[in-house]
């Protein structure tokens, strides 16, 4: 069963319950005033036919006054269908003409009761009113009856009413109210549907649910959660192709110099070969085995800085410029590298060879007569320093890559000139260790800009716009 039609049912269930006891209410007090008239009508009926006879009968006459009793009684009870009885003091009968459904057992009970006048219900039909008149001779005790059927019957009439417009009200409100769970209940099958897709994955599914109340805060909730859901995915998505082109890209620069190394190791064992020709395969196995060394040396590296993170320390950037000056190659273009006293927080091993490795990407990317230069932007609390180059650029649909391990825009040119690929990756790894992330600017065949902040020494860290 649906949530609308479980709503309806309750509230129909609960609107029943409401009308019924409603018209109970209704019906009961309308049944007990209707019963109090009647038992005020009979109980006046009784004053005046108790006066009536005492005036009739105060005069003493011939004949008993059983007789006289009888006889007047029985006048009345013709000229007015006035059911009545007349007992002694005694309980003697002197008269009787109450409808055969009074059981003579409740006549002898109201007898015996105390009060004047006394009244009772007999048979749920009939109301009995005795009370005592004082006459010459003695007392007796007068009884008359009035018929209550119709207020039962008046009862049961409103019943049946009331049964038959509760069943229409219930048939229209059921209508009525359905119609409104549905709608109140739309929502959320929008949001059983969404989840339904996302679960299915289709993670770009939203609800868009407007509105100030539960419902519209439940969707906005669910949206967040599926946008997150939808972040962490393509996260995880975009991890996997990374470790995907990861895993390619080192088995493809295992593989080149592997097949140089084996394909000259060949040669040399094949039998008795020209000096020119050892020479030459013997530089092809260094310089492809110095490829090798390199590219372990940087993974272990990599992972080095995953597992250990540095402590940063207030260094002085002038000798991290000093030690670069004298790590630096010789060779064109020469880069130019500025002289500042500023002191940065920074671990200066790692500060210099993430400089090393910018700057000699930088001069790869070069041509001999170009620039490449290291400029500074100081404020009172942060460092800016840039590695800017007048280079071939780089494209950019290919600028959100060139981070990652092993890529590299030009891999012919990369691996002439002794690239692997990941000394971007050891940059990028550096900086998020120093708090900071390297900016790319670059422009094809005008040049590249890569800059990145440290924090100066001894001031409170600025939170980034």
């Amino acid at each position: 069963m649906k949530f609308a039609h479980k709503l309806t049912l309750a509230l129909l269930v609960v609107l029943a319950v409401v009308l019924s006891l409603c018209n109970t209410v209704l019906i009961g007090q309308q049944f007990r005033q209707e019963l109090h008239t009647a038992q005020e009508t009979l109980s006046a009926d009784w004053q005046r036919e108790s006066r009536a006879m005492q005036r009739t009968l105060v005069a003493p006459g011939s004949g008993s006054l059983a007789a006289r009793v009888g006889s007047y009684l029985q006048a009345i009870t013709e000229q007015n269908s006035l059911a009545c009885a007349a007992y002694s003091v005694d309980g003697t009968s002197l008269y009787y003409a109450l409808p055969t459904a009074v059981p003579l057992s409740e006549v002898e009970a109201l007898l015996a009761q105390d009060g004047e006048p006394r009244m009772v219900l007999a048979n749920n039909h009939t109301l009995l009113c005795a009370g005592t008149v004082v006459l010459p001779e003695r007392c007796i005790t007068l009884v008359i009856a009035q018929d209550a059927a119709p207020v039962w019957q008046a009862r049961q009439a409103r019943t049946r009413n009331a049964l038959i417009v509760e069943l229409l009200a219930m048939v229209l409100a059921g209508g009525l109210v359905l119609l409104l769970c549905r709608r109140m209940t739309r929502p959320l099958e929008q949001l059983e549907q969404a989840s339904r897709q996302i679960a299915a994955g289709a993670y770009s599914q939203r609800t868009a649910i407007h509105g100030s109340d539960e419902i519209a805060s439940l969707s906005r909730s669910f949206d967040e959660m599926a946008q997150a859901v939808e972040g962490t995915v393509q996260t995880l998505q975009q991890n996997a192709r990374q470790k995907d082109d990861f895993v390619a890209a080192f088995t493809h620069e295992l593989k080149t110099p592997m097949t140089s190394i084996l394909g000259f190791a060949d040669i040399l064992r094949s039998g008795e070969v020209s000096p020119a020709t050892r020479r030459t395969a013997a530089d092809y196995i260094y310089h492809e085995s110095k490829r090798l060394e390199a590219l372990s040396g940087n993974l272990l590296a990599l992972m080095g800085l995953e597992q250990q993170p540095p402590q940063l320390e207030a260094v002085p950037l002038g000798r991290v410029l000093q030690s670069l000056r004298r790590a630096l190659p010789q060779g064109s273009p020469v880069p130019t590298l500025p002289r500042s006293d500023a002191v940065v927080l920074a671990q200066p091993e790692l500060l210099c060879d993430m400089l090393y490795n910018l700057i000699q990407n930088a001069r790869k990317a070069t041509p001999a007569d170009g620039k490449v230069e290291v400029l500074l932007d100081e404020t009172p609390t942060r460092l800016t320093i840039r590695v800017q180059d007048t280079g071939c650029g780089i494209p950019p649909q290919e600028l959100a890559r060139i981070t990652e391990p092993f890529y590299m825009v030009d891999k012919s040119r990369a691996r002439e000139q002794g690239g692997s690929g990941m000394g971007l990756a050891l940059c990028a790894r550096i900086a998020a260790l120093h708090g900071t992330t390297l900016q790319f600017a670059s422009v094809p065949s005008q040049g590249t800009t890569v800059s990145f902040c440290l924090q100066k020494a001894g001031s409170q860290p600025e939170v980034e716009p």
